[in-house]
């Protein structure tokens, strides 16, 4: 066969090879990544499973010392932090979630907390005021160690200070200072 006709058939064949596997396996959003995250690392560690050899197996430690380590998510621009009681995923400025992404990771974590904690109650003080996109599901009295539940806030329009927490606090009475 001559280059004139190989060439184009090979670059022909790569074309259509590269759009199938994009329609076969599209990445999943950023908001569906950070959920992803959550899932995997933040619900075992709330049911007391030790994630921090998952998570140095999977992710590059950006911070560690005795309280807590913080490993960077590189899929979704994000970082994931553990602690004795909390688990969370945060972004900053300037790879803050967009207000598309924002919403998107609300409507995911909503769908989650009605799935694993039916038990956890819509707090409409935790809020972060009308510029952000914010939503709690709390239990317990403020400032009580019995406290927990899940915690969402992005403030996708803030410029430099842009950003977003999505946290799970476990009751701080539960906690072992060795599981972090």
């Amino acid at each position: 066969m001559k280059k004139q006709v190989l060439i184009p058939v090979v670059l022909t064949g790569l074309v259509i090879g590269f759009l199938s596997a994009s329609q076969l396996w599209p990445r999943p959003s950023r908001a569906e990544g950070m959920a992803r995250l959550f899932v995997e690392f933040c619900l075992p560690h709330h049911r007391g499973e030790n994630m921090r050899p998952k998570a140095l197996a999977e992710f590059v430690a950006e911070s560690s010392d005795l309280a807590e380590t913080r490993w960077i998510f590189n899929e979704t621009a994000s970082y994931l932090s553990l602690k004795a009681s909390k688990c969370s995923i945060d972004t900053v400025h300037p790879f803050a979630l967009s207000h598309e992404d924002a919403e998107d990771l609300l409507n995911l974590v909503e769908t989650i907390v009605a799935d694993e904690f039916p038990e956890l109650s819509y707090d409409p003080k935790a809020t972060m005021g009308p510029n952000s996109i914010s939503k709690g599901w709390m239990q317990g009295s403020s400032f009580s160690p019995d406290r927990w539940g899940v915690f969402f806030w992005a403030t996708p329009d803030w410029g430099e200070s842009s950003g977003s927490t999505l946290f799970l606090a476990s009751p701080r009475h539960k906690a072992d200072p060795g599981d972090n």
